[in-house]
């Protein structure tokens, strides 16, 4: 049985495999998915319901996640990101960091996974 708060989750990937396990796991966890293949179909996505977070590809074609979550920012301010990448490279890490966006290697551990998830979509105090 689920312990987290159904939310919608978004997930970006141009891997339709990928895009198939994260549904499963997030699914099973009781969230609400929706999936994209690429950046312009999630882009499309807003304004409308407003997810509590997006799993964002890095390496995609066309436009890939850092340029995404740069025309995201307009369109939705709040959303949390967190970037997904196969690509170990540390300047990655470093321009995502920059940018605010949390980043997770693939194969990521699904544990430590829905961890960040429970974390990037928990309101943020108010003090």
């Amino acid at each position: 049985m689920p312990s987290h708060p159904t939310t919608l989750i978004f997930v970006v990937d141009d891997d339709p495999a990928i895009l198939h396990s994260t549904r499963f796991l997030l699914e099973s966890e009781g969230h609400e998915v929706e999936t994209f293949p690429g950046g312009r179909e999630l882009l499309a996505a807003f304004p409308g319901p407003s997810p509590a977070l997006v799993l964002l590809d890095h390496v995609m074609p066309g436009l890939d996640g850092l340029e995404v979550f740069a025309q995201l920012r307009p369109l939705d301010a709040v959303v949390p990101v967190v970037l997904i990448t196969g690509c170990p490279d540390p300047s990655i890490r470093t321009r995502a960091r920059l940018a605010g966006l949390s980043v997770v290697e693939k194969p990521f551990a699904f544990d430590g996974l829905l961890s960040m998830l429970d974390a990037a979509a928990r309101p943020p105090l108010q003090g």
